[in-house]
């Protein structure tokens, strides 16, 4: 994890935003143009927002020191959002968008779950080391 900037450092910012540009334009791609769909601005802000806020809170965690929480929530978003382009190959007849949209939302949730698991674990175990 030396790929990581130190905890509560300025350099967090620039992951913030980079992070959220990034799943933010493969959410439209995979909208836009996986889907098909004809462009809808209200939808293209939707994704914007959802970005923005998904990258706001996993790299919050990640500024504070909790470098566990931001690889297994990366780790959560990238296969839901790997599932979704599956999901989108698939014929599904019409359901592929909400499967792979709710396939997005749950492994991005365990992956944040999961990650506040391990990294509760260790901080537990390092406590108790201490004791």
């Amino acid at each position: 994890m030396n790929f990581l900037p130190p905890a509560r450092t300025g350099r967090w910012l620039w992951w913030y935003v980079s992070y959220a540009l990034i799943v933010w334009l493969l959410l439209i791609l995979h909208r836009f143009v996986l889907l098909g769909e004809s462009f809808d601005l209200l939808i293209l802000l939707r994704w914007a927002a959802l970005s923005i806020v998904l990258s706001g809170i996993i790299n919050s965690f990640g500024w504070y020191g909790a470098r566990l929480v931001w690889i297994f929530s990366t780790a959560g978003v990238v296969l839901g959002i790997s599932l979704m382009f599956i999901y989108t190959s698939r014929d599904m007849s019409g359901w592929e968008d909400l499967a792979g949209f709710l396939s997005f939302l749950l492994f991005t949730a365990g992956g944040f779950v999961l990650g506040l698991l391990v990294e509760g674990s260790r901080l537990l175990v390092q406590y108790l080391r201490r004791r």
